[in-house]
């Protein structure tokens, strides 16, 4: 009956009269007035609910991106001071770097295939960075013998 009355309602929408009132649309268009009420109600529920978590998101990253911007500063502050302490350790920290750097590309273009850096010059690039990673390992060696030996 219910579903009589509710064809027979988007007949009438179609052609634009009126229903007759029977007892079987009052009570179909008292139900989904209800429908609609607690559909309503569900819907400003799960808005709030949603509104609360989004804000409780927002303090979260913003509390996150302070931690995190902290802790960058620190380690920048850190990789400075060291670097000022000493040209050899940045030395080595640069050709460090840029050997895994140049790794990384190369073994990217030999699986994927996808080329981040000319082959040639970055094996031509490891090399170097090779020599001046042992530059420098050479020169903290010597200046750890010289200190010694002043020390003795």
């Amino acid at each position: 009956m219910a579903d009589e009355a509710y064809k027979e309602f988007k007949e009438e929408q179609k052609v634009g009269t009126v229903l007759p009132v029977t007892s079987g649309t009052v009570l179909h268009f008292r139900r989904r007035r209800r429908e609609m009420q607690d559909y309503s109600r569900f819907k400003a529920t799960v808005e709030s609910a949603m509104e609360s978590a989004v804000e409780d998101l927002k303090e979260e990253i913003k509390a996150q991106h302070e931690r995190t911007r902290e802790t960058v500063q620190s380690s920048n502050r850190d990789v400075l001071s060291a670097i000022k302490a000493s040209p050899v350790e940045s030395l080595k920290l640069m050709s460090e770097f840029g050997s895994l750097f140049l790794l990384f590309a190369l073994a990217i273009r030999f699986t994927v295939g996808i080329e981040l850096v000319n082959t040639a010059f970055a094996l031509f690039m490891l090399v170097a960075f090779a020599v001046y990673w042992s530059m420098a390992r050479l020169k903290e060696w010597t200046r750890r013998q010289h200190h010694q030996d002043t020390q003795a």
